[in-house]
């Protein structure tokens, strides 16, 4: 049995479409449905089993593979990143974008010695697939959609847990990883302890990572959603498709848009049904579009919002709201590669 099949069989997915682990997964005889709630309340934390690293499985993620005697030169004309900079001790986030300098996808790259990884959401992989083959003709380069051929897992507190045997590993900070596991019968669930990817995909926004889905394809500028707060877009390294407006708007002007991180705590009568179109200021002006968000259930009555927006303002307010009746408000939060923002 494959890895992601026997994944499904012992799991389920949450409102999210996020890979909800069985609790039988962790040695429990509890199953998913009964637990779906309980999971969704799990924090992110250390793994009980210290000799098994904490693991999530990235169900909404897949691989686009890339080599070839003529992939680093055919990325380097194609990507915000500096492929030179990229080893296999190293990795970057970065981002494709069409000639307007809209971003087509961003993910992390990473390299194997013989091959490029980039992670990204399986529908955004789809497209970057195909906008690249339009650039490709001309490379003896190879582009390959590992959705079916590898799982993606998230992990933590991996420190003391043995070595496991995979395709790529991604070091993404002292605390997370990323793992490429082959969709074979290699791995069996039973070598991990799982948690909800509900937990990964929060600690993605409290570290202002957004990648974007197929629906946000060539709506930002790379700038727009922080991409150069996160060593994702290289200054000084030569063309690439886009780079003219990227580079205009670093040097020649000022970003009126960008990436924020709001919060609220919801109750049992406010936190179901909610619209995550948009924030707005007290008089009612839509602030910017929400791109991303997770609700973590704290209790059977309490319930914690988390969003990621991208707001027309260098200057956010510190409190927004969900719609113009102002019912509920978030508060603006830090993200670890901004200054903090005080009242």
């Amino acid at each position: 049995m494959v890895f992601s099949t026997a994944l499904e069989q012992s799991g389920a997915i949450d409102a999210w479409g996020d890979y909800l682990p069985g609790i039988s997964l962790n040695n429990s005889e509890t199953n998913a449905e009964t637990n779906a709630e309980t999971n969704s309340k799990t924090e992110l934390a250390p793994a009980t089993n210290t000799e098994k690293a904490t693991t999530c499985w990235l169900n909404q993620f897949s691989a686009l593979k890339v080599y070839g005697p003529d992939a680093e030169r055919f990325l380097q004309g194609q990507l915000t990143c500096n492929l030179s900079e990229i080893n296999q001790n190293t990795f970057r986030y970065g981002a494709c974008c069409n000639a307007k300098g809209r971003t087509v996808a961003n993910f992390n790259i990473s390299f194997d010695g013989e091959s490029y990884w980039l992670i990204m959401p399986s529908e955004s992989a789809k497209i970057l697939e195909k906008h690249l083959q339009k650039y490709k003709v001309f490379f003896k380069t190879t582009l390959e959609n590992c959705s079916q051929t590898h799982v993606i897992l998230g992990q933590w507190s991996y420190q003391n847990a043995p070595q496991i045997s995979s395709q790529q590993v991604i070091e993404l900070n002292p605390q997370r990883r990323i793992v490429i596991c082959p969709n074979d019968d290699s791995f069996t669930p039973a070598q991990f302890n799982w948690s909800p990817t509900l937990q990964w995909r929060l600690a993605d926004i409290k570290d202002g990572l957004y990648y974007l889905d197929a629906e946000q394809t060539e709506e930002w500028i790379p700038q727009h959603i922080n991409q150069h707060h996160i060593n994702g877009i290289s200054f000084n390294k030569g063309c690439y498709t886009g780079q003219e407006i990227i580079a205009r708007l670093q040097y020649l002007g000022k970003a009126k848009k960008a990436l924020y991180y709001y919060r609220t705590d919801l109750n049992q009568t406010n936190h179901k049904d909610l619209q995550l179109d948009a924030l707005y200021n007290e008089e009612g002006k839509n602030q910017g579009p929400i791109l991303f968000s997770r609700q973590q259930v704290d209790s059977d009555t309490c319930a914690t919002l988390h969003v990621l927006a991208v707001l027309n303002t260098s200057a956010p307010e510190q409190v927004l709201y969900l719609d113009e009746t102002q019912e509920i408000s978030l508060s603006l939060q830090n993200l670890p590669y901004t200054e903090e923002m005080t009242a």
